[in-house]
């Protein structure tokens, strides 16, 4: 629920077509799965969207409850960080609920020289470059 900053039960249609659509000259999106059995499972997806005014993306990160902190999510945004610099992208921008400390700690361990500003109440605005 982090990701869309509330609980969603649902998802329409038109909504999903932005998620399975992809236009990677502007957008890139990685999964992390796992085999279980026949079929491939989705333990994570990190994401990002790229703002051509600043070039810059935004950045988004969900790993499934049971598959946190086994550093997922650490793999995911690596990867994001070499494709983005691969396209010319000077950093990343991502919204994070205050009291979500594991994503807080994991874009400081990343390395970014990081902009923090209060957005709205418990959501922090990260400008994140770089190095």
């Amino acid at each position: 629920y982090k990701r869309f900053m509330s609980m969603r039960t649902d998802m329409p249609h038109e909504r999903l077509q932005e998620f399975v659509v992809i236009d990677y000259s502007k957008e890139m999106v990685l999964l992390a799965v796992k085999q279980e059995g026949p079929k491939e499972v989705v333990l994570g997806i990190g994401q990002y969207g790229i703002d051509e005014q600043n070039h810059t993306a935004e950045v988004a990160l969900v790993v499934r409850d049971d598959y946190q902190n086994k550093g997922i999510g650490k793999v995911l945004l690596s990867y994001l960080t070499q494709l983005a610099k691969k396209q010319g992208l000077l950093g990343f921008t991502a919204e994070v609920f205050a009291n979500n400390q594991p994503m807080l700690h994991l874009f400081y361990e990343m390395g970014f020289e990081i902009e923090k500003r209060h957005a709205e109440a418990g959501v922090y605005e990260l400008k994140m470059r770089f190095r």
